[in-house]
């Protein structure tokens, strides 16, 4: 027993599913922590970011945060005084390379057969086998360029690739690990950046918001994509790339279309031209949502792990940012 976990979330039936699958701790809801004695004493405690970052200096006690997202940045701008006297664990594993994968893998797939407009001329009552509705790619005629190979990346790139897809990597790193990613044909770095975006039709950003990630793709580099004419997909962070940098690759016919989960600010703004492309698909930031299940199940093996070692599973690297 670890006394009272206090439980600081927005998602719904988190504590209830915690209750459920850890029956043996203590849960506690937490509605108004400034005011609540238990979660300033508690050793653990669940959150979400952008709720305990308010608090990340007036936890004495505290020894772990684990977060309910992947996703870090809301709670880099609370970090105003260094490093808090606790650590803090992202909520990451498989589950979300899992249904960050299926988002990848459904638009992929609509973008290459053409469902919207299948949809179209199935209200006109429209027979109609033209363009890509039968003329269209499979996933083994297909590159892709995964951006962050971390769970997610590897979990998409993995997905991707037992469908016959032919997978490049790219990282922060000068290597990769060739056991843990068999299926990567060829790996780039920064420096070879350009020779990526000539090589791949479809380009995956999956990479966290840092400093070295922020307008890696900004200003003209996307005109390296244009002999292939790549479709862009961003469910990384909104930060990799500006807005009218993205609206001129499009206009310019660099890219071919773009899948947006992640935006520079969300709610994208209504007067943002990207809205009206008939090749850019918009979802409002939902690729990975934090599924209170899996979120239970996660901090499930993350305590035992815990319990086991003394460590915390996937920590926060401040340096890094994720």
């Amino acid at each position: 027993m670890h006394g009272i976990i206090s439980v600081l979330t927005n998602t719904k039936n988190l504590v209830k599913e915690l209750q459920r699958i850890l029956p043996n701790q203590t849960f506690k809801e937490v509605k108004t922590p400034e005011n609540d004695a238990d979660f300033k004493q508690s050793r653990i405690i669940i959150a979400d970011f952008d709720l305990i970052g308010p608090h990340l200096y007036d936890l004495p006690n505290a020894k772990w945060v684990q977060g309910t997202w992947a996703g870090t940045d809301k709670l880099a701008a609370y970090l105003n005084k260094g490093e808090p006297n606790f650590e803090i664990s992202r909520f990451s594993g498989d589950v979300f390379g899992r249904i960050m994968g299926e988002y990848v893998l459904g638009n992929v797939v609509n973008f290459e057969r053409d469902f919207f407009r299948v949809r179209e001329n199935q209200r006109g009552k429209l027979w109609c086998t033209e363009g890509k509705i039968e003329g269209y790619r499979s996933i083994g005629d297909l590159t892709f360029g995964v951006m962050g190979l971390g769970n997610i990346g590897g979990r998409i790139g993995r997905y991707l690739s037992l469908l016959g897809g032919t997978i490049y990597g790219y990282g922060r790193r000068n290597t990769y690990d060739d056991k843990e990613y068999p299926f990567i044909e060829k790996y780039f770095t920064k420096n070879t950046l350009k020779e990526l975006l000539r090589s791949v039709d479809y380009l995956i950003n999956v990479m966290p918001k840092t400093a070295e990630t922020t307008d890696l793709l900004s200003d003209d580099i996307l005109e390296n994509c244009k002999e292939k004419g790549a479709i862009f997909i961003n469910i990384g962070r909104g930060n990799v790339i500006l807005e009218e940098s993205l609206i001129k690759a499009l206009d310019n016919k660099w890219i071919n279309g773009a899948i947006l989960d992640v935006f520079q600010k969300e709610p994208l703004d209504k007067n943002s031209k990207l809205w009206t492309y008939e090749n850019v698909f918009i979802t409002p930031h939902v690729s990975g949502f934090s599924n209170p299940k899996d979120v239970a199940l996660q901090f499930q093996k993350n305590l035992t792990y815990y319990e086991e070692t003394n460590n915390i599973p996937f920590k926060l690297n401040f340096e890094k940012g994720y």
